[in-house]
């Protein structure tokens, strides 16, 4: 994901509920749809998206908190792990291979790639790269 794109720090995350994801593959975008206090809705727009995962998504999706991050703001076990995360599915490995991996550590330390984690309070966690 391009870390060059601004709507996506516009967000303040924490106790907002995810009510919708769209996501448009062609363009590698994805827009998650959150409410606040129940009234006031807002949006997050992720471009140039190469990995993204979500698990757990519910009826409600309530989020604790929004992690936006280069690889210099994880430890290497933790980068790792949210990667392979983020490219595997339950029931299947991570798709990422080491070289493309290494790749994509490179690209988020000089800031071409961002990490975005949502910690879910209830329901959904999301990932994207």
């Amino acid at each position: 994901m391009s870390a060059d794109t601004p709507s996506y720090v516009a967000v303040h995350g924490h106790d907002a509920e995810i009510v919708s994801i769209d996501i448009d593959r062609e363009n590698s975008v994805c827009r998650l749809g959150f409410t606040f206090e129940r009234e006031k809705r807002s949006s997050l727009e992720l471009f140039e998206v190469v990995a993204f995962r979500v698990e757990d998504f519910s009826l409600q999706n309530v989020v604790s908190r929004i992690l936006r991050a280069t690889a210099k703001d994880f430890s290497e076990d933790d980068l790792s792990h949210w990667l392979d995360w983020a490219t595997s599915l339950p029931d299947a490995p991570s798709w990422l291979k080491s070289e493309r991996k290494r790749e994509w550590v490179d690209a988020l330390n000089d800031g071409r790639l961002a990490l975005i984690v949502l910690e879910p309070s209830a329901g959904a966690q999301i990932v994207a790269v």
